[in-house]
């Protein structure tokens, strides 16, 4: 009897949506040129079908001469068999197929995922599509360019409709947040797809969001009508007006205002109520406005989630009755207020306002903001975000200075989450070591807090590039708690740029980092922090001029922010990677001024001033910064501060030239 062999499994494994990847069994494995990636990449998209040789020398080789076209082809065939084996791909006289049996491809299996259409099915294919097909092979011939430009359009509609139908799947089974998510993504591989708008639309309803959706809604309105010159179609603005239903028959404020105020005490996270702002122009018709700042400042400062701030509804309640500040704090349980006053006068709007604890009766905060009277709509979103943006540090630095004040045997979770925070934003190697110490204490009592999980990953992401030392785990670390944050919280802005930031970074997963930095910036447009983070990563990842508008909008919307010298830091290296040098040294110096500790401003300011032609005083920086911690180009290389090669390496020669040693 004679014993039939099992047939072995594919010897190799094909990525090819995102960046193309080879890999066999004894890791990953080169071509030795661009075409003859495309020529595996195309046969591996259409297997089993076969190919003409004609078509496929017409593909790749159009260009040449139709001998020398054939020849090319005979060669690249021959170099793939040397590489994959004989048997990996099949001839037949005037056609060739790829063996399916020796390469697995991710596309096909990606487009059977979908196909298959159920929830685990499209959650795999989700994860499975990285980005464009073949994102990184350019061949310059007029066939390659029209297949490569069909399959990847074709390819990606398959992706944007995956993600819209997981997210119904998600919405019907009570999971809004990760509905949100699934829109969002499909949402960024085509703006123009209404049905990943509105399943954004009814997911952000589902977690309590409805003006939010009302107001994602009115900016489709204008992104189609910019883009398309048309409107929504029947579908979504019948969607639009069940949200408006929704938002009228929200329910008044309770009468007993004590409940709340019960509540609100016994949370940890400090509480803020927003009393109506007045209107001090005489002008009755400017009441509206003042209402309206008040409102969208309670609604920006909501999405910071270490708040509690005391609904709208309560705080009007109590208009005109006759209390003081601390009396209706009192009423609504609340531990600071913000009061404030709108005056107009011809065509300008000043608007004061100040932050007191209601317990001191201190004054935390105060600021007036003097703006043109051009749009009144656009002026309301501009104040009350620049208001919300600087509210949240004023109250954290007070909260922060409370618990520095407790007695160290005295410390709840919260109070070691705040003093790890104080170290944490010092941007120092001892302050981050102590950070992590403290915040994994505070863990340890609480493990479930959302906010002290995306903290402790940010310290751990942040202390490398500060010269602390960290296991060799400390990166993946780094990204499972940030997902837990997220997963724990999915409308928390800080958890998601906090997410994004390590997948960027530590797990060089650039888009899905992006993904979810844009969304903290669309959950919170009023945080600095996520603003910032989403600069950060343009700014390593190439796109530099969206990267100089998010950091400077970061540093408008938080002028004394502990975080200055992160987002100065992120503007001189764009401005290096531009070529504009001055502009660089110029950052460099606001950088490292903010933060002397800052190693990663005194090498963009260094790398500047080669830019400049300075090199003396490039030198003189490197001598400084190396003093105490001596750094090598094998080291910066290693950081990846620059993810495009150009930049990266005139980064690095820029270093040679300062006096950084190989």
């Amino acid at each position: 009897m004679t014993e039939t062999a099992s047939a072995p499994g594919p010897s190799f494994s094909l990525s090819l949506l995102g960046r193309f990847e080879l890999t066999g069994t004894d890791g990953a494995v080169s071509l030795p040129n661009r075409k003859l990636a495309g020529l595996l990449a195309y046969l591996a998209c259409t297997a089993p079908q076969r190919q003409r040789r004609e078509k496929l020398s017409t593909l790749l080789w159009g260009s040449h001469f139709d001998a020398q076209a054939k020849q090319n082809l005979r060669q690249a065939l021959f170099k793939l068999r040397q590489v994959l084996g004989q048997s990996a791909l099949r001839s037949d006289g005037e056609f060739i197929s790829l063996n399916a049996a020796v390469i697995t491809c991710d596309v096909p299996q990606f487009e059977r995922l979908v196909r298959k259409s159920s929830r685990d099915a499209l959650t795999a294919a989700a994860d499975l599509y990285r980005g464009r097909l073949v994102d990184d092979i350019l061949v310059n011939e007029e066939g390659w360019s029209e297949w490569l430009a069909g399959e990847r359009e074709r390819l990606s509609e398959l992706a944007v409709g995956a993600m819209v139908a997981l997210g119904e799947h998600e919405l019907s089974e009570g999971r809004a947040g990760d509905a949100l998510l699934a829109g969002q993504r499909a949402n960024a591989l085509n703006s123009m797809r209404e049905d990943a708008h509105r399943l954004i639309m009814r997911a952000l309803s589902a977690v309590g969001r409805n003006a939010e959706a009302l107001k994602y809604y009115r900016a489709v309105v204008v992104l189609l009508k910019q883009e398309l010159g048309t409107g929504p179609d029947a579908t979504t603005n019948a969607l639009a007006a069940e949200l408006r239903k929704v938002q009228e028959q929200k329910i008044a404020p309770p009468a007993d205002l004590s409940h709340q105020a019960e509540h609100v005490f016994g949370n940890d996270r400090p509480s803020v109520a927003v009393l109506p702002f007045r209107n001090m122009g005489g002008d009755t018709e400017q009441d509206y406005f003042a209402d309206g700042v008040t409102a969208d400042i309670i609604t920006a400062l909501s999405r910071f989630r270490e708040l509690v701030v005391i609904a709208a509804g309560s705080s009007f309640a109590l208009r005109d009755k006759g209390m003081t500040s601390r009396q209706i704090a009192q009423q609504l349980g609340a531990q600071y207020v913000l009061s404030g006053h709108i005056r107009k006068a011809a065509n300008r709007i000043r608007v004061s306002a100040e932050l007191t604890h209601t317990g001191s009766e201190a004054q935390v905060w105060s600021n007036r903001y003097d703006r043109p009277l051009i749009d009144i709509f656009d002026l309301q979103d501009d104040v009350s975000s620049s208001v919300a943006a600087v509210v949240d540090p004023a109250v954290r630095s007070a909260e922060i200075e409370r618990a520095r004040r407790k007695p160290p045997t005295d410390l709840s979770a919260y109070d070691l989450y705040l003093r790890g925070l104080h170290h944490l934003w010092g941007g120092t190697r001892e302050g981050i070591v102590k950070a992590i110490d403290l915040l994994r204490r505070s863990l340890s009592l609480d493990q479930e807090r959302t906010a002290t999980l995306a903290a402790l990953a940010w310290g751990l992401v942040m202390a490398p590039p500060l010269g602390a030392n960290m296991p060799a785990d400390a990166a993946s670390e780094a990204v499972g708690l940030a997902r837990r944050a997220v997963e724990q919280d999915s409308g928390d802005a800080f958890a998601h740029a906090v997410y994004g930031f390590t997948l960027f970074g530590p797990a060089g997963d650039n888009d899905q980092g992006r993904i979810h930095a844009s969304e903290a910036a669309r959950l919170n447009p009023s945080s600095a922090f996520a603003w910032g983070v989403l600069g950060m990563i343009d700014s390593m990842g190439g796109d530099y001029a969206n990267a100089l508008a998010c950091l400077h909008r970061s540093l408008v919307l938080s002028p004394e922010d502990s975080m200055l010298h992160m987002w100065m830091t992120g503007l001189t290296a764009s401005y290096f990677a531009l070529g504009q040098h001055e502009e660089g040294v110029a950052w460099a110096r606001k950088s490292v001024r903010h933060n002397p500790s800052n190693g990663t401003g005194h090498r963009m300011l260094a790398a500047n001033l080669v830019g400049v032609g300075r090199l003396e005083e490039a030198r003189e920086v490197t001598r400084v910064r190396d003093a105490a911690q001596k750094t090598t180009i094998r080291d910066l290389r290693a950081m990846r501060f620059f993810k495009q090669h150009d930049a990266l390496e005139r980064y690095l020669s820029a270093q040679q030239i300062a006096g950084v040693a190989e």
